[in-house]
């Protein structure tokens, strides 16, 4: 709700005070809770329960036999993979080509120093405000390097990938 209240100050010039504002965000909270906060049907409920057992089955068994679950680039299947095999394609594809090498330390901290140092430095001389510097603050525990994968497409993964080493 105040997402959507300081929208319409910033971008609608409207006042936070008015009428009109205070019934919106009545009946959004009011849809938003009919809508989300219902209760489910105990048939719902054995269902959810059901299949968030098989899940975790299924994942225990990927977990253990170390093999990798991938939603695939355009087909729109599931491709199953021991982890192995992932290691011996990569270990192909860099000798084959020679375009990529691995590196011996970890760059992603310094790269990671640098960011926070320029952003601190852009705040400390004003060209950025508070907000904006937090918004662009990258998060420690969440900045990761790319990685080199093959047949699947990362950046359609709907399941995180299970790997144990």
């Amino acid at each position: 709700m105040n997402t959507v209240t300081t929208y319409l100050a910033r971008v609608h010039h409207m006042s936070n005070t008015l009428p009109i504002i205070k019934q919106i965000i009545q009946q959004m909270e009011t849809h938003l809770h009919q809508r989300y906060m219902a209760a489910l049907s105990y048939r719902d409920i054995y269902r959810a329960r059901k299949e968030l057992k098989l899940i975790k089955s299924i994942d225990s068994k990927l977990k253990k036999g170390k093999y990798i679950l991938r939603f695939t680039d355009k087909s729109g299947i599931f491709h199953i993979s021991h982890a192995t095999d992932y290691e011996q394609k990569a270990e192909a594809y860099r000798q084959n080509t020679g375009a990529y090498i691995e590196l011996e330390s970890d760059p992603l901290w310094s790269v990671f120093d640098k960011v926070v140092y320029l952003l601190n430095n852009l705040r400390s001389k004003d060209h950025i405000r508070p907000w904006q510097l937090e918004k662009m603050m990258p998060k420690r525990d969440k900045v990761a390097l790319a990685y080199l994968y093959f047949v699947p497409k990362l950046h359609k993964v709907i399941f995180e990938p299970f790997l144990l080493k």
